[in-house]
């Protein structure tokens, strides 16, 4: 491997254009500048990593996670460096979140299907509403630019033909050519109007659809588990629901639901276990997520116990995980 280039680095870490560098590089930046060891992984390995699986800016992020040496420290060599982090820990928790991502989407579109379900229930079961009404209203008073967007579908939606026989939809039509974004604006809409149901999640489902929605695009999510969410925005429904749960005090569930990847999937959860109808559906995509919790996320558990923001979460979840489990398993 080539000398170590001191002059470009430094740019790297004070607002400028990063400058591209060849991979070799990018272990020497790791390396000298982060602190982070290869010990577990070799640098080829890392390199081999990097070209075939991911790239430097994915995984770097996961160093959040870990505290760096201040200027307090009496070793000034390692001032600005993480502490205690080897490029192996970077790639086990790119990996948790691959896995962990994958029951993000099971448990987002099982959620969507079944709100449509509930409305549509709900729609047939309203004496006063003959399924156009609602939508109607909805695309002239609240969403007008929607019906455009529907329209523009049927050149390349696989609900082309749909779309193209409806002159007027109604909510079963359009609850098939929505995104879930938009479906959510129209499932809010019909709640507020009909505030019947005591399935209405409408004050619940922005975090499932903003979870889902890093999830479906490959986003990290337990990359940065010690940024705190505004108070103002964690959902105190679920927050309460779960401050109920053996083993978790309110102090914790407050500190935990303070993050936001937690505070998103905690409310997705919960969710889940609310508006999924189906016994069957609820207890096996579940029961893949406690597997996944119980055994693919420790399995190198060693690499993690000297970090508590981690291990700290990963306990809170599971406890979360394991009460809604049982829920559906006692069912």
């Amino acid at each position: 491997m080539c000398a170590f280039d001191r002059t470009w680095y430094a740019k790297i870490d004070n607002g400028h254009k990063k400058p591209k560098l060849n991979y070799e590089e990018q272990i020497e930046y790791l390396k000298e500048v982060k602190g982070i060891r290869f010990e577990i992984v070799s640098e080829e390995k890392a390199i081999d990593f990097l070209k075939n699986n991911t790239y430097l800016f994915k995984v770097k992020s996961y160093a959040k996670n870990y505290s760096i040496y201040n200027d307090t420290y009496p070793d000034k060599s390692k001032v600005g460096k993480y502490c205690d982090l080897d490029f192996a820990y970077l790639i086990e928790l790119s990996t948790i979140d691959m896995y962990l991502r994958e029951k993000i989407v099971k448990l987002a579109l099982n959620i969507e299907h079944y709100l449509k379900v509930q409305l549509i229930k709900d729609v047939t079961e309203n004496v006063n509403e003959d399924g156009y009404k609602t939508v109607s209203d909805f695309l002239l008073q609240i969403r007008p630019d929607l019906e455009q967007a529907i329209i523009d579908k049927s050149c390349n939606s696989y609900c082309q033909e749909l779309i193209s026989h409806r002159q007027e939809f109604s909510i079963w039509d359009i609850v098939e050519v929505l995104s879930f974004g938009d479906f959510i604006d129209l499932y809010s809409y019909y709640y507020a109007l009909n505030p019947c149901s005591t399935k209405n999640m409408s004050n619940n489902l922005k975090p499932v659809q903003w979870l889902r929605n890093a999830a479906a695009h490959n986003n990290c999510i337990i990359n940065h588990l010690g940024q705190e969410y505004s108070v103002d925005k964690i959902n105190k429904t679920v927050l309460s629901s779960i401050s109920k749960i053996p083993d978790l005090s309110a102090k914790m569930c407050s500190k935990k639901m303070s993050n936001r990847p937690i505070h998103d999937l905690v409310v997705t959860i919960y969710v889940f276990n609310k508006v999924v109808s189906s016994e069957g559906v609820k207890y096996h995509t579940m029961k893949e997520l406690k597997e996944l919790f119980d055994n693919r996320f420790i399995k190198n558990e060693h690499y993690f116990q000297n970090n508590l923001l981690i291990t700290s979460n990963y306990i809170f979840v599971k406890k979360i995980v394991d009460y809604f489990f049982d829920l559906c398993n006692n069912m």
